[in-house]
């Protein structure tokens, strides 16, 4: 009798340990759209996305594990067959001219992610009027870097890849959106506090109808990496 409760205790205590298994939001195979964080943001994706992660060495307690595969004619978004593309990405409610908020979030990128000379969205800030990226974080030809023609052009900061991978990174933007629109951004490593990235800029920040998307997009290309990723921690004020 003694033996079934010691046995039935050692069982109950390897349930509660164990990890929480992961919930398939979407398995690649298609372009699928929800909400997390209930529904404060928005995601597109064609590739994998789970959570939670199941990395221990990524610090993200609400996590979202992103990954594509390496082959360009897989995980792609139908939406833009004529220029292939895949997206994991997260999307901020869309807000209009005059809007102020303050994100934050978390991302863990692995090293085995390469990079080429083509776009590879970490951040974007997005203006739905014109179709196109205000100012994005890209993972680009060995650097993360700041990237916009209108607000930085050859100035922008960057830093090598191997700088920002392998850890996890805390994103802090305060923006204010529109025409007379300013925005701060900094990205620091969370286990030792430094700062990688700091930008802090004045100007057009979208129109009527702009908001952040985050995680990783990038245009596909034949000798391209896999790429694995964990996003999450989001807040919002």
């Amino acid at each position: 009798m003694r033996l079934c409760i010691f046995t039935s205790a050692l069982l109950a205590m390897g349930l509660c340990a164990a990890a929480p298994a992961q919930q398939t939001l979407n398995d690649g195979n298609q372009l699928s759209y929800g909400t997390v964080y209930g529904g404060k943001l928005s995601y597109d994706s064609s590739g994998t996305l789970k959570t939670p992660c199941t990395d221990s060495k990524i610090a993200i307690g609400s996590c979202y594990s992103l990954s594509f595969s390496s082959n360009p004619k897989s995980n792609l978004d139908t939406n833009h067959l004529d220029s292939p593309r895949q997206r994991n990405e997260f999307r901020t409610p869309w807000a209009v001219a005059g809007e102020k908020h303050t994100y934050s979030w978390k991302q863990y990128l692995y090293s085995s992610t390469g990079t080429g000379s083509t776009f590879f969205h970490l951040m974007q800030v997005f203006d739905n009027n014109s179709g196109n990226p205000v100012v994005t974080l890209d993972a680009r030809n060995g650097k993360v870097q700041m990237e916009s023609q209108t607000l930085c052009g050859s100035g922008c900061p960057s830093i090598p890849i191997s700088s920002y991978t392998d850890r996890t990174t805390v994103h802090t933007m305060v923006i204010t959106y529109g025409p007379q629109g300013s925005m701060t951004y900094t990205v620091t490593d969370a286990s030792t506090k430094r700062t990688l990235i700091s930008f802090s800029v004045k100007g057009s920040l979208g129109s009527s109808k702009t908001a952040v998307k985050f995680g990783t997009y990038r245009a596909a290309f034949s000798g391209m990496t896999a790429v694995l990723a964990g996003v999450g921690d989001y807040t919002v004020q």
